[in-house]
C-alpha cells in the first residue's frame, strides 16, 4: 500500500488558470476541477472511514445552484439582501474545502510527519482558490518541512560531546543522590 500511495499526485492548476476558466465557463470547470480534485484526495485514502464522499457533496452543491438561478430567475428573492440558497451554498463549499484540506493535512503528517500551517483568513474569503493556492505550494512546504528537520537532526547530532557530558552529569547525579540515601 506504501508503493501505492507514493505514486500517488494530485494534479494541479495554476489558480489564476483555475479563476479565469471558472468565470470563462460560468463556473462549470470549477466543478469539474473539484470532482478530479476530489479523486485525487480520495485516493491518498483508500479506506473509506477517510474518503470525501463526492456524490453526496456535488449533488447538494448542484441541487443549491440550481435552487439559487431558479429563485433570480424568478425574482423571489428581491426583497432579500441575500439569497439563501447562495449562502447554504457558500457554506457547504468551506466545509467540503475545509475536508479537503484537512485530509491533505493528514497525509503530509502520516507521510512525512509534518505539520501543516493554513490560514484560516484565506480558507474563509477565498475558499477553493486557496485550497488550489495551497495544493501548488504543497511540495515546498513538504520540503521546507524536510529540511528543518534535517537541520534540527544535525544540530542535535552534532554536538554529541556535549549530550554525552549531559548524560555523565546525570548518572553522576544519580549516583551522587543514590549514594547520600546509602550513607543516610
Amino acid at each position: 500500500m506504501d508503493d501505492y500511495q507514493s505514486n500517488i499526485a494530485i494534479r494541479k492548476i495554476a489558480t489564476l488558470k483555475l479563476v479565469l476558466l471558472s468565470i470563462l465557463t460560468l463556473g462549470i470547470y470549477w466543478y469539474i476541477w473539484l470532482w478530479k480534485l476530489v479523486t485525487d484526495i480520495n485516493k491518498l485514502y483508500p479506506n473509506k472511514g477517510k474518503r470525501i464522499h463526492r456524490y453526496n457533496w456535488f449533488c447538494l452543491l448542484i441541487g443549491l445552484e440550481i435552487i439559487s438561478i431558479t429563485l433570480n430567475l424568478q425574482g423571489i428573492q428581491k426583497e432579500h439582501i441575500f439569497n439563501m440558497a447562495d449562502v447554504f451554498w457558500f457554506w457547504i463549499n468551506l466545509a467540503l474545502t475545509l475536508q479537503i484540506l484537512k485530509n491533505i493535512e493528514r497525509y503530509v503528517k502520516e507521510k512525512f510527519d509534518l505539520e501543516i500551517n493554513h490560514n484560516v483568513f484565506g480558507w474563509l474569503i477565498f475558499g477553493s482558490f486557496y485550497v488550489n493556492y495551497k495544493i501548488n505550494r504543497l511540495n515546498f512546504a513538504i520540503q521546507d518541512g524536510l529540511s528543518r528537520k534535517i537541520t534540527q537532526m544535525k544540530l542535535f547530532n552534532s554536538e554529541p560531546k556535549f549530550i554525552t557530558q549531559l548524560r555523565k552529569m546525570k548518572i553522576k547525579t544519580i549516583s551522587f543522590f543514590h549514594h547520600e540515601k546509602q550513607n543516610i
